[in-house]
Parts: C-alpha cells; sequence; structure tokens
C-alpha cells in the first residue's frame, strides 16, 4: 500500500472513530487498537515539538543521587524537569529546594515510563533517561510513530503482538487488549528478530534440539568441566540432524575436537521440568527458528530489562497463552492441559485457524491513560 493510500485511509478511520457509524452501515471491519495507538503518539509527537519550541528541559548533573529528604539546588532544577514532562503538578506551594513525597511520587511515575526500576531515587539510571535531549525525543516518537503506522491495516481481529524493547507479550481481540505478560527476548547478541508470522500448533511437553551455536558456545564448555551436566540435564546426544541420527554415550566424543565450523552432532534436551523451554511451546515455523515458548527459569521475569534469550520470546503466564489459543476448542479446558502437562509426554495441537503473531520494535508508545512510555533501544535499531 502506497503512503498517500495509507493517510486516506486514516482520516477514514479517524471519522469512523469518532463520528462511528452502525456497524450494519459501514465495511469496516477491523480492529481499532493501533489505530488509537498511533492518534496518541502522533498527540504525544506535537506535545514534545511544543515543548522543543519553548526550549526544552533542564539537564542535571549524571554524577549526583537525589531521594527523599534531601535539600539542594539541585531538587529545583528536578522539579522543573519533571513539571515540563507532566510528572510533576504545578501546583501547590511547595519548598522549592526540598525532595519531598510530591517529587518522590513524580520519580516514581518518571520510571514507571521508562521503564525503569521504581525506587523513587534518581540516581544514574533515571538521570540518564531524564537528560535525553527533547530532540532527541521528538525524533523518538516520530519513528516510533512510523513504526505504529506501518502496522494499522496489517492485521484485524486477533493478533499476538510481542514488543521487544517493552519486554512484554499482548494479545489483541476485536480492538482490546485481552491479555498481556511480561516477556524475555533475544540478547544484544543474538536478537529477537521483527517479524511477522502465524501460530500452527502449540506442543506440550517439548524436547529441545538445541541450536549449533548454542552447543558450541554454551554447552560444550559446561559439559568439559562437568561430566555429568548431561545426565543431570537429560540431555541426549546424536551424531547427526537427520531422523535415523544414531545415539551416542558422552565418553565416546572428543569435545576438544569441536568448534563451530565442525560440529555436526545434536544435543537434544528431554521433556521435562529443566527443559529450557518449559512445559508449552507455540510453532509458527519460520526462516529465523524462533518461537514464543515457557521457561523453568521464573525468577528472570523479576528483572525490569529481560533481554537474555538466544532469539526465542520466553513468556511469563504460557498456560495462560496456551488457553487463548485453545479457547475455541471445548476438548481442550485448563485440566485437560494440565492434565496432559503432568504426563510428561509430547503432545502436539494443531489449529484450526492460525493465530497471527506480531513482533515490533517499538521504543516509545502512549498507554490508555496517555502516560508518554520510553524504552532503551536494547538492538540500537533507533
Amino acid at each position: 500500500m502506497q503512503r498517500k493510500e495509507k493517510f486516506v485511509i486514516v482520516i477514514l478511520l479517524y471519522f469512523l472513530l469518532f463520528f462511528p457509524l452502525k456497524a450494519e452501515d459501514t465495511v469496516f471491519k477491523g480492529d481499532s487498537w493501533n489505530l488509537i495507538n498511533y492518534f496518541r503518539i502522533d498527540k504525544a509527537l506535537k506535545k514534545y515539538i511544543q515543548i522543543q519550541d519553548e526550549g526544552g528541559w533542564p539537564v542535571l548533573p549524571a554524577d549526583i543521587i537525589l531521594k527523599k529528604g534531601d535539600y539542594s539546588q539541585h531538587i529545583l532544577t528536578l522539579r522543573q524537569r519533571l513539571k515540563i514532562t507532566g510528572d510533576l503538578s504545578t501546583a501547590g506551594n511547595e519548598n522549592l529546594y526540598l525532595f519531598d513525597e510530591e517529587v518522590e511520587e513524580a520519580v516514581k511515575r518518571f520510571q514507571y515510563r521508562h521503564g525503569l526500576i521504581i525506587d523513587g531515587i534518581a540516581g544514574p539510571e533515571t538521570l540518564a533517561a531524564m537528560n535525553v535531549s527533547v530532540a532527541g525525543r521528538v525524533k523518538e516518537l516520530r519513528l516510533n510513530r512510523e513504526r505504529i503506522f506501518n502496522l494499522f491495516d496489517t492485521y484485524v481481529g486477533r493478533y499476538i503482538l510481542v514488543n521487544i524493547p517493552a519486554y512484554e507479550l499482548k494479545v489483541i481481540e476485536n480492538g482490546r487488549e485481552v491479555l498481556q505478560m511480561k516477556a524475555i527476548v533475544g540478547s544484544p547478541g543474538s536478537k529477537t528478530p521483527v517479524f511477522q508470522d502465524e501460530i500452527e500448533y502449540l506442543v506440550f511437553n517439548p524436547s529441545w534440539r538445541i541450536p549449533i551455536r548454542k552447543s558450541v558456545r554454551d554447552i560444550i564448555p559446561i559439559i568439559k568441566s562437568d561430566p555429568a551436566y548431561l545426565e543431570r540435564k537429560n540431555i541426549r546426544i546424536f551424531d547427526g540432524w537427520d531422523e535415523g541420527a544414531r545415539e551416542l554415550r558422552a565418553e565416546e566424543v572428543n569435545w576438544d575436537y569441536y568448534d563451530l565450523s565442525n560440529f555436526n552432532l545434536m544435543l537434544v534436551q528431554e521433556p521435562g521440568p529443566q527443559n529450557e523451554l518449559g512445559r508449552i511451546k507455540f510453532m509458527f515455523p519460520n526462516e529465523y527458528l524462533v518461537y514464543i515458548h515457557d521457561t523453568p527459569a521464573r525468577e528472570l521475569f523479576a528483572y525490569k530489562d529481560r533481554a537474555f534469550s538466544s532469539g526465542c520470546i520466553r513468556v511469563e503466564k504460557p498456560l495462560e497463552l496456551a488457553q487463548y489459543c485453545l479457547k475455541d476448542y471445548p476438548d481442550w479446558n485448563l485440566d485437560r492441559i494440565i492434565s496432559v502437562i503432568a504426563r510428561g509426554e509430547p503432545v502436539e495441537v494443531y489449529l484450526e485457524e492460525s493465530i497471527p503473531v506480531v513482533i515490533v520494535y517499538w521504543t516509545a508508545w502512549v498507554d490508555e491513560l496517555g502516560l508518554v512510555h520510553f524504552r532503551k533501544d536494547i538492538y540500537n535499531y533507533n
């Protein structure tokens, strides 16, 4: 679709959104979730351009730490900075040099909007985010407005959206967010790709064919120092990737011989509580060999920054996501899902209607409360 055509559609949808017709009177049957996102970020961009035109915001020293109870001239600058972006109210007769509860709450609000640890302390990471220039934020908003704009006419109905910099998965259905959860994405060295596909089937109790790169870089060094590792982790060795490959014993393998250039073995972790894919895998076959899955490392979801994986997407609530994917299948209620998982044997469930998956890279957006969010550019795509 050409940009001019998209512009016409945006204008049309604007009137449909704010001057709605009855359902039977219009051919527009798509959802409005991403359209609303577009108008929100467009409004935020205009606000930040206005801030830029009015001189921007002050910069704080990068090497200070400001917290509740502090009294300093820097608190005055901090108050000014927080007021400009609406994090601090302009009302009240406050002591301008005191870091009081009102300032603490404003800092927490700023931290929430920027995906930072919410402790109410203006430390190095928080100050670094505050000191990004308004010109930089305008550029970021404009770039992400374009990214959102390019998606809104792609899918309607229902789809799963993963935003990499937000470390988040959402399920969108008929213009509403019906499910939301934390996600773990690829590290900067093993990036999760930005692309679109469709979930075709689920696997309960999956085995894991360990990728060659991970086998060589991560697994082999462990095996050399801990020969019992393979047995403890329930990992089997095969002399190739073909279906009839022969299984090998660990003592048959000269691990010192292999590197990335010649590794032709296949390491397979059997299903179980230690399996790196957890108990559920959501498959959308693709050229990148990535998918959505559970994880036994639940503690990682407590971190704010969650770029830990080798490219796949680990999700906080795999059982709820599986329930959603199978909600139109009466035979696959929660009790049956739990029962199948408890048996421990691999089971594949194919969907009659595949579910689109959209993996995006948005470092800025506006939520339903009108709060403007920014996230770290973890892959340097901006």
